[in-house]
């Protein structure tokens, strides 16, 4: 490594004004918002475009030269700490909105752009972008996709992952990729969601496609005070019990209400010790009578004050005081460290009355703020660094929180990610070998450890785990034993769940077959925390019926259910059907896995509660992975409440282009849409759309969609579920014709449909639209190649279901060279499957 070599060069790339290279100018850079560390870079170079980057990256790669990136500096846990011996590359002026898309839903934006502009360049289509960290207005989209960020409103919309469409990236060697794409849908290995809350060790992104949803039409705001964090905490339990899904739960102490009052004035209530903030959002009627059911649950929880935002100016004002928390208590302390860790909602109370003990232990203040919904603390330690041993003491405290987070079943980071502060506890999460997973990936993408080094990964990885690599019971049985020798004894191996999907599940010659309807059952499961743990055998079948007796369901909608789809097999084909518009598909509601390696040892990645940023998303990777990375064994996912009622409307068109622009009016629309699906007949289109919520709300709801539609024929009862039934088990597939899934976005149904009827006959082929056109269903009585064309020549990718075996995808599969890279890294001697 040489800088002064490295530094004449970076001249010949930037300007004096934008290559900072004196101490005085660093002052700015040399730490990010946790500001208890700090170091001096060598240079700080200011990029103001995408090619300026990748030359800088390779300049450092050249001269094996550290590199940090970084947007606004709001990271809470060092993660954008400059590198002693590196330079900082500042993401700010890469600022454009390169491009809004209402009708496919999308933005596409560069990493400095504001977080908050986003929303309100999206507005004017009546769209918006859900994640909402505190530090919304300043912080980029960059960093959020960097730390995986969350907000407010996570537990309904979900962590910055669920929102990340596509990324083009210079790795750390300078190599330019693209993964995922404009689709909601995807074939092969999740690469974006591992990407995403990487922490900036895979190099930086250029380009980043953020999902959109449809502005809610109302939103209703409650403010409610307490005497006790336990006691909020238990209505937090209430309102969960009730079958409801806030936008956001939130709450905060007496010390964390003092800062923001001070700061803002928010008008809280006066000597509060707690308030409690609940919002419903939504279509306007639905979103009344969630409210009014919330308020039922309000009314009867021993609240001091009750105060319902009387206008949206009202509700701005509730939420800039919570927002504002963690700035405001700056004025009440010269020094403050914020944690981040997770615990189940059923251990908020215990959780809060231990941070309560430790304060008092460690003579420490500290004020709490918190997202209840999904767990996620953030106690705010109070200290002064000018006194010898208080950042010693607050940096114990913090330390024997996160502690507790791992105790109770939780994580050391909800959306702030790992960092520089909490590296030396993932090993309380996470095994040696989980780590040294982690270790395998990283070394693949950045063989150099250029890329924001220093982060993340424990000095000491040795430490023993409490929570993350507890052995399990099953792991001791004869079945996963054998599940082992095979993978060890086997030159290949084909992991088989249900044989739902024959294409993917019929081995060629010389390959083992590991049978793994053997393991099979619920191992967890905690209705209030919304989540379940069960074994990858399960069969979805006897899943859904477990959660519909605790009135929850899997919103992803899997297909091939009542033909004994397992969930492994799901998770390995990534797929999800219609039902997957509204709330997302399998890789958003998947949390943890364990899967056994080509060493047959067992792995662990993600966890059990439905927030946590700690480490690489392993989950995700295995989303689409096809078994070619490992074999599932267990699997933890989320669930959300199933909806009261529905109903489906049943709209009929003469050809496909006027379907697609009827379908386009529902992309903004308000209403409770659950799926969207096109059929094409032999003489006309149907477009289905299923609506969900309160029965109360329903009939206006039919009302408003037959007005904006036009009309619209309503089916109801077990007629509409045997319609979705039908759909999703595929019982439209004639039987031996071959079926491929197509991931696409709107915009390329008409000409894939066009070269689709022009190049087989008409009794040879039949295509649906679902998922609000975000994937096709193509069923062929013909061979595959002219299907392989004409994918190839519109670059986009398919995943053979039923088929002949040894031909599991067409077309392109993006991120290629990214994906051989994690390939080689997790087997590197090929015993699994090729995609």
């Amino acid at each position: 490594m040489s800088v002064d070599q490295a530094i004449p060069e970076l001249g010949n790339i930037y300007p004096p004004e934008r290559l900072l290279t004196k101490p005085a100018q660093f002052i700015p850079y040399e730490s990010d918002a946790l500001t208890a560390y700090r170091v001096h870079p060598q240079a700080v170079v200011i990029a103001e475009s995408q090619d300026e980057v990748v030359e800088t990256v390779r300049l450092c790669t050249k001269y094996h030269l550290p590199f940090v990136a970084r947007g606004s500096g709001t990271s809470l846990s060092g993660g954008s700490l400059p590198v002693k011996d590196g330079i900082v590359i500042a993401l700010n002026r890469l600022n454009r909105i390169l491009r809004i898309d209402p009708e496919q839903r999308i933005a596409v934006v560069e990493p400095g752009v504001a977080n908050l502009e986003v929303s309100k360049a999206a507005s004017s289509y009546g769209l918006y972008y859900a994640p909402d960290p505190s530090s919304q207005p300043i912080c980029t989209i960059g960093g959020n996709l960097a730390f995986n960020s969350g907000g407010a409103h996570c537990l309904k919309y979900g962590m910055t992952s669920n929102h990340i469409l596509g990324i083009k990236a210079v790795l750390p060697d300078g190599e330019i990729v693209h993964l995922g794409g404009d689709s909601l849908e995807s074939v092969g290995p999740d690469l974006v969601g591992l990407y995403t809350g990487s922490e900036g060790l895979f190099g930086i992104a250029l380009e980043i496609t953020l999902r959109l949803l449809p502005k809610a039409e109302a939103y209703h705001t409650v403010l409610a005070s307490y005497e006790s964090l336990e006691a909020a905490g238990d209505v937090v339990s209430q309102v969960i019990a009730a079958g409801l899904l806030p936008a956001a739960m939130e709450i905060m102490d007496r010390l964390a209400i003092e800062a923001a009052e001070v700061a803002v004035d928010a008008n809280y209530p006066p000597d509060a010790a707690v308030v409690l903030i609940v919002e419903m959002d939504g279509e306007a009627n639905q979103a009344q009578g969630e409210f009014s059911r919330l308020m039922d649950v309000i009314e009867h929880s021993g609240a001091q004050e009750i105060r319902i935002a009387a206008g949206d100016a009202d509700r701005q004002m509730i939420w800039k005081g919570r927002k504002s928390a963690f700035s405001a208590v700056g004025r009440l302390s010269p020094d403050y460290l914020v944690q981040d860790g997770v615990v189940p909602r059923g251990k908020l109370g215990a959780a809060l009355a231990e941070i309560d003990q430790l304060s008092s232990a460690y003579n420490l203040r500290v004020a709490n703020v918190f997202h209840a919904g999904d767990g996620n603390l953030h106690p705010l330690i109070l200290y002064n660094g000018r006194e010898s041993d208080e950042l010693e003491r607050a940096e114990e405290l913090a330390g024997k929180i996160l502690d507790m987070c791992i105790r109770y079943g939780g994580s050391i980071t909800g959306e702030h990610g790992v960092g520089v502060e909490k590296r030396d506890y993932l090993p309380l999460m996470f095994a040696p070998r989980d780590i040294e997973t982690f270790r395998d990936i990283h070394n693949a993408i950045d063989p150099g450890d250029i890329s924001n080094p220093g982060k993340l990964f424990p000095e000491d990885e040795k430490s023993s785990g409490r929570n993350g690599h507890r052995e399990r019971p099953w792991e001791k049985e004869k079945a996963i034993q054998e599940l082992r020798s095979q993978i060890l004894n086997a030159d290949h191996v084909l992991p088989v769940g249900g044989s739902t999907k024959p294409a993917l599940s019929t081995p060629e010659d010389g390959c083992a077959v590991l049978d793994l309807s053997r393991i099979s059952g619920m191992i967890e499961y905690e209705p209030e925390e919304f989540t379940f743990t069960a074994l990858a055998g399960t069969p979805i079948s006897q899943v859904e019926a477990i959660l519909q007796e605790n009135g929850q369901y899997l919103p992803f909608d899997p297909p091939l259910v009542e033909r004994g789809a397992t969930l492994g097999g799901t998770v390995a084909a990534g797929l999800s059907g219609a039902g997957r518009y509204r709330f997302g598909g399998v890789r958003d509601f998947l949390l943890g896995v364990r899967y056994l390696n080509a060493k047959g040892q067992i792995v662990h990645g993600g966890g059990k509660v439905v927030k946590n940023a700690a480490g690489f998303d392993l989950p995700k990777l295995m989303v689409g992975s096809l078994g070619s990375l490992g074999v599932l064994v267990e699997l933890t996912f989320k669930v959300l409440p199933q909806p009261e009622m529905r109903t489906t409307l049943r709209l009929e068109y003469p050809d496909l282009a006027a379907t697609l622009n009827a379908q386009t009016k529902l992309f903004t629309s308000p209403l409770n849409i659950e799926a969207v699906d096109i059929e094409t007949m032999d003489d006309s289109v149907v477009l289905w759309v299923r609506l969900a919520g309160l029965e109360e709300g329903m009939p206006a709801g039919v009302s408003r969609f037959q007005e904006l539609m036009g009309g619209g024929e309503e089916l109801k009862s077990e007629a509409e579920a045997q319609f979705w039934r039908n759909t999703r088990e595929m019982t439209w597939v004639p039987e031996g014709w071959q079926l491929v899934k197509i991931p696409l976005t709107p915009r390329h149904i008409h000409t894939l449909d066009k070269a689709l009827v022009s190049s087989y006959d008409a009794q040879s082929i039949k295509r649906r639209y679902s998922c609000g056109g975000q994937q096709a269903w193509v069923a062929l009585n013909a061979p595959l190649p002219a299907l392989n064309n004409i994918l190839s020549e519109r670059e986009l990718s398919g995943l053979v279901l039923y088929g002949p075996s040894g031909l599991r995808t067409l077309g392109v599969l993006p991120g290629s060279t990214f994906r051989k890279r994690i390939k080689v890294a997790l087997d590197p001697d090929g015993r699994f499957v090729e995609l």
